[in-house]
């Protein structure tokens, strides 16, 4: 009897009664017919934010509604709607006053769209109805995205087989630069915080730097409440397969004429349990971390800024020891008007602290034992400045983009705990800076694009006498100097109202990080011994990208995009096995570099059915291949993977609105099955509930830097979040 009880409850979590949700869509455009993205709207307490081509959709709990539309600049919207409704226009008239007080713009959050390129952008609720433990890995469910990944401790995306350096990360406008030493170094934020991640590829990486030819991470902080007031809230979160939990506060604040948002929070995971429900030794990982935001409204225009900070200690799988870093960020930036040019400054400075210790475990680490046991201590300190200047297309002519990047970076050893002649990557120093220019004419059916940008890069680092088999220019300390020229063209075309292509060319470039040029030493996070190469040379990628995009106004049928891409890319580094072991037993590999070729694509697609809007279908492809100058697959090639979805969603059941899918991931790896589902009960109380793994396959990925010790994904994961707001 308790059994099946059981299972009438599991029943009545997962079906509700199935009501048809009420569903209001549409276009936000300026006078001149140009969509406008970033534009608040809102109904009741419901609010959403217009993606980069105009379009918003909300889910109002009435048959009619006053649907209220605001953006800086321009004069406030509200609309008397009948729900449902379907692709409805509101255009906004500039306003006549410099600033409105009604609305706090995050213009910082991603530069203008009038672009060859689709950007995918997912918002939290979306990332937290994906089946997976993080935020972050919600990002796999967007075809061509892949996560390399070691334990809970470090994750770092994976686009269109491309990692690293090649894959820039942005965190509210300013470059996070945790990535800049190692593969085994991921991308660091409290993804609590986290409002929007956006999915940028195409001609538009160029204004973030010449090096992310990759894909560029756009990652978005909570912002201001759509209207005036305070909103808090609380979040836990569990998992059974790690025994962990996650916990976090956040308050937002919002008047006339300012915003801020404050969270702090903790995760711990314990080891986690492979499907043989063996536990993996080092995998255990603690993080704390604090974030916040806040912007003004002046007389001269906006400002805002953001700041970001957290500690993690985490094991060192395979080797033994602990593993602890703190990363730390704060940035700062105006938003004014000068003339017919809208012009953003904007600085950051950061603070990467990474240490490795060889037996010390997390719980009993004082100064004594750092002492002793220490084998590795960076600290990477980055401060950059950014200036843009956009001046938007009248009468349909067209649009131009200007700005610059200037930064420096510095890699210091602490002497107290490592001998400088015995560190990995010894004192070194990166400077440098570029400028860009970008146009193009939006106004039009044919949309062409033309961007280019120069930079400098200057690399020097302090000597190192104690090295036995190194390169003369390692023993003596010296410097590189490397020069990029980086451009783009491309052109868009709306076939019809449905249906719109795309083709461009681009060519980045990326100079050598520090551990390419200057590692020497044991990495026991990676498990190798690494030595780099200081005459490796300038990385050039030369990528063509042809794109198809498919939308439409009615709320059924087929929408979604698909790229087909190649690339050739001179003076591809990466890391070779030298055949060799060092004296701890470790693989010794040497940075080098060869000519690479990449081909794949992409596709994403969301059916939903005429007969049955509260069903859907999506559907996420991709594949990669690429070769090196002999013909060999390249490293951390991600494979062929293939993800489906069937979602079916609720409203207006008992005050409750919900969704429930159910995910199949197919690759080479292995097939893995998941369940997820999402409800908010009124509008204070948010569950969400995910299956990771249901069946408790084992595999190892392609892209686990764990591999090479044959160490399997965790098992089956359930995962349970709520979250109360008041």
């Amino acid at each position: 009897m308790l059994g099946r009880l059981r299972i009438w409850s599991m029943c009545a979590a997962w079906m509700p009664l199935m009501t048809l949700a009420q569903t209001l869509t549409g276009t936000v455009q300026d006078t001149q017919g140009r969509p406008l993205a970033d534009v608040y709207c809102v109904v009741g307490e419901q609010a959403t934010l217009t993606n980069s081509e105009g379009h918003f959709s909300l889910s109002p709990r009435s048959t009619s509604v006053t649907l209220k539309v605001s953006h800086l600049g321009f004069v406030q919207q509200s609309l008397a709607l009948d729900v449902p409704q379907f692709g409805c226009v509101v255009v906004l008239e500039e306003a006549q006053m410099q600033l409105p007080p009604a609305f706090v713009q995050t213009a910082s959050d991603q530069p203008h769209q009038a672009t060859v390129t689709h950007i995918r952008e997912l918002d939290v609720k979306e990332l937290d109805v994906v089946p997976a433990t993080s935020r972050i890995q919600a990002l796999k469910s967007v075809a061509g995205v892949h996560l390399m990944t070691a334990g809970a401790g470090m994750m770092r995306p994976v686009m269109r087989g491309l990692s690293g350096l090649r894959v820039g990360t942005t965190f509210l406008g300013a470059r996070v630069e945790s990535q800049a030493w190692a593969e085994g170094h991921g991308i660091f934020f409290p993804e609590q915080g986290v409002s929007r991640m956006d999915v940028v590829r195409g001609p538009e990486v160029l204004l973030y730097g010449p090096d992310a030819f990759g894909g560029v991470l756009n990652v978005v902080p909570t912002g201001p409440l759509a209207e005036e007031g305070r909103l808090s809230q609380l979040s836990f979160t569990s998992h059974s397969n790690t025994g962990g939990f996650q916990g976090s506060w956040m308050t937002q604040k919002r008047s006339a004429k300012a915003h801020h948002v404050l969270l702090s929070g903790v995760n711990r995971f314990g080891e986690y349990q492979l499907p043989s429900a063996d536990r993996v030794a080092g995998s255990a990982l603690r993080q704390f971390y604090s974030q916040g935001r806040f912007g003004y409204i002046r007389e001269w225009g906006t400002w805002e800024g953001a700041y970001s900070s957290c500690y993690n200690t985490a094991g060192l799988i395979g080797a033994g020891g602990t593993q602890q870093s703190g990363d730390h960020l704060v940035t700062a930036g105006a938003h004014v008007r000068w003339g017919g040019w809208e012009v953003h400054p904007s600085a950051s400075y950061q603070l990467n602290h990474r240490k490795e210790l060889a037996e010390v475990t997390p719980d009993s680490l004082n100064e004594e034992q750092a002492l002793k046991h220490t084998d590795l201590d960076l600290s990477l300190r980055s401060t950059r400045i950014d200036v843009r200047a956009h001046k938007a297309s009248e009468d349909g002519g067209w649009e131009w983009t200007l700005g610059g990047q200037g930064f420096s970076k510095t890699n210091l050893n602490d002497t107290l705990y490592v001998n400088a002649t015995s560190s990995l990557i010894p004192d070194a120093a990166i400077q440098g800076g570029g400028v860009f220019v970008r146009t193009s004419k939006p106004g039009t059916r044919l949309r062409p694009s033309a961007s280019l940008r120069g930079d400098l890069h200057r690399v020097a680092w302090e000597a190192r006498p104690g090295l036995m088999e190194a390169s003369q220019s390692l023993k003596t300390g010296g410097e590189r100097h490397y020069g990029m020229v980086s451009g783009a063209v491309g052109m868009l075309v709306d076939v019809n109202a449905s249906h719109r292509l795309g083709v461009h060319a681009l060519r980045g470039n990326r100079a050598p990080g520090l551990a390419e040029l200057l590692a020497h030493g044991s990495l026991r996070d990676n498990y190798r011994e690494e030595w780099g190469d200081p005459d490796l040379g300038l990385e050039t990628s030369h990528t063509a990208e042809f794109q198809w995009v498919k939308s439409s106004e009615a709320p059924h049928g087929w929408t979604g995009d698909a790229a087909v891409y190649a690339s050739d890319i001179q003076n591809y580094m990466m890391l070779a096995p030298s055949g060799e072991e060092n004296e701890e037993g470790f693989p010794i590999q040497l940075h080098q570099a060869t000519r690479a070729s990449l081909w794949g694509a992409d596709v994403n697609a969301v059916w939903v059915p005429r007969w049955a809007a509260m069903w859907s279908l999506q559907t996420a492809l991709s594949v990669v291949h690429s070769r090196d100058a002999g013909g060999e697959e390249l490293p951390w090639t991600p494979p062929a993977t293939a993800r489906w979805e069937l979602r079916h969603s609720w409203a207006n059941v008992k005050e409750a609105s919900g969704m429930a899918s159910v995910v199949v991931e197919a690759s080479r790896d292995a097939v893995l099955l998941h369940a997820s589902t999402s409800w908010s009960l009124g509008t204070r109380t948010t569950l969400n509930a995910q299956v990771i793994n249901v069946t408790n396959q084992t595999y190892v990925p392609t892209l686990s830097l764990l591999r090479n010790l044959g160490i399997a994904e965790p098992g089956r994961n359930v995962r349970l979040q709520v979250v109360y707001a008041w």
